[in-house]
């Protein structure tokens, strides 16, 4: 019985050796310079940005809106979903946006048109142009996708 157990444990043993080591030629075979590990570190805007880009993901870019309704001021603006403020206070509405942030228009509260415009973009920004409308009734609707120089 004690050889049969012996022969097994050899088998295992060599298994277990061949496996890693064909695991480790298909790595070696897979691997590429254009892979990279992906890690991922929180700013104080609760943005992610990889680490292992260049300082560019970090660039931030402002938009400046317009509220070209003025009676009607409880528009909101959502960045990725998220409330970022509204045009009660004041027509224009300052909005800092990184690359590839949704910027989208809520105007749900009024069955009006409502018209909202960019005054003003940063020079690092691409999308959206300066001086583009949306108009919005009853509805959420997307200004624009960001995009960075």
């Amino acid at each position: 019985m004690k050889p049969i157990f012996n022969y097994f444990e050899k088998t295992l043993i060599l298994l277990s050796i061949l496996s890693l080591l064909l695991l480790l030629a298909i790595q070696y075979i897979n691997y590429t310079d254009n892979d990279i590990i992906l890690t991922y570190m929180n700013n104080k805007d609760s943005k992610f940005f990889p680490i292992a880009n260049s300082a560019e993901s970090f660039d931030k870019g402002i938009i400046i809106l317009k509220n070209m309704t003025p009676n009607y001021n409880n528009i909101e603006v959502l960045v990725n979903g998220e409330y970022i403020g509204d045009f009660v206070k004041n027509d224009e509405l300052k909005v800092g946006v990184y690359n590839n942030d949704l910027i989208e228009i809520d105007g749900t509260k009024y069955n009006n048109q409502l018209k909202i415009k960019v005054v003003g973009i940063s020079n690092n920004i691409i999308i959206p142009k300066l001086d583009t409308v949306i108009t919005t009734s009853q509805s959420i609707e997307i200004l624009s996708n960001v995009k960075l120089k």
